[in-house]
């Protein structure tokens, strides 16, 4: 039967899909869906480790799967670090795993969670993160530039990804304000 099966099988042709604001609306749509989907399912396991670490994963993947082709492949990053003269690191200004608990913990939304703030970050700086033990937790994720603050000074030193200044005084709220419909 599989013999038979395989024999028979042609593998689609798949649609090459060009990128526009309607493809970054229906990731966000999708991921948004998806990830509701996974926090209902972990709200729901009783003793089951495994299965909870799994779900966070799924989680995970999701959220870095949108900021990947949604912010880093779209727009960059929310913030840049003005002067980079290559690319730079992708960066989450609040870690992605902090970003996953907060989501399963219901203190921000789906919507909210794909559009953390990210930033392109010169080596220099990404290293300052990591020499002061910042690289994967923040002190504050409400006030999120205090993690960069501690680190080095940030003071005229950002832009965001169209260019204009940053003041890095902002809080979530305001990132949330000023991104959530503008980034698709």
């Amino acid at each position: 039967m599989l013999l038979e099966s395989t024999k028979n099988f042609r593998p689609p042709i798949h649609t090459r899909i060009k990128r526009s604001s309607e493809t970054y609306r229906a990731t966000i749509e999708h991921y948004c869906e998806e990830l509701a989907i996974h926090v209902a399912k972990y709200k729901t396991v009783v003793n089951n480790e495994q299965k909870l670490r799994l779900i966070r994963d799924d989680i995970e993947h999701c959220l870095r799967r949108c900021h990947q082709y949604c912010i880093k492949q779209n727009i960059g990053a929310h913030y840049v670090e003005i002067g980079l003269t290559d690319n730079g690191i992708f960066e989450h200004m609040i870690p992605a795993s902090t970003v996953r608990d907060m989501l399963i913990d219901g203190v921000i939304t789906p919507i909210q969670s794909l559009n953390v703030p990210t930033c392109r970050l010169s080596k220099e700086h990404d290293n300052l993160l990591r020499e002061k033990g910042w690289v994967s937790k923040t002190p504050d994720i409400y006030n999120f530039w205090l993690r960069y603050s501690y680190c080095f000074d940030t003071v005229g030193i950002f832009q965001t990804w169209d260019g204009q200044p940053v003041d890095t005084s902002i809080t979530l709220d305001d990132h949330f304000k000023r991104f959530i419909d503008n980034t698709v």
